[in-house]
C-alpha cells in the first residue's frame, strides 16, 4: 500500500498518518510505502486530507509494482513487502 500527497505535508500531518498506519517502510515525504494493508476509514482519510490542505491518494499496490521516490530510488513490492532496487 502507498499513501501519496501532491506536496510534502507538515510534520503534524506526517505524525497523524503514522498514528493511523504506523511508520512507512520508505518515504520521501510525498510518497509513503507501507508493507501492510490497512482498513481505510473514509473519515480518517478526510481528516488527513483536510489537515494536509491537499488531496491524499491511497494505492493498493500489487506484487511487482515499482514506486520511484523523489531522489530517484526505486522500490518494488514483493510478496514479502517493499524492497529497494539497486541503483
Amino acid at each position: 500500500m502507498s499513501i501519496n500527497f501532491n506536496d510534502v505535508p507538515s510534520e503534524f500531518v506526517r505524525l497523524k498518518m503514522e498514528e493511523l498506519f504506523g511508520k512507512p517502510v520508505a518515504s520521501d515525504g510525498k510518497t509513503n510505502l507501507f508493507d501492510e494493508l490497512f482498513e481505510i476509514d473514509q473519515r480518517d482519510m478526510k481528516a488527513l486530507a483536510n489537515a494536509a490542505g491537499q488531496p491524499v491518494s491511497v494505492e493498493m499496490n500489487s506484487v511487482g509494482d515499482i514506486k520511484t521516490m523523489d531522489d530517484g530510488t526505486q522500490w518494488r513490492l514483493t510478496p514479502n513487502g517493499w524492497h529497494k532496487l539497486p541503483v
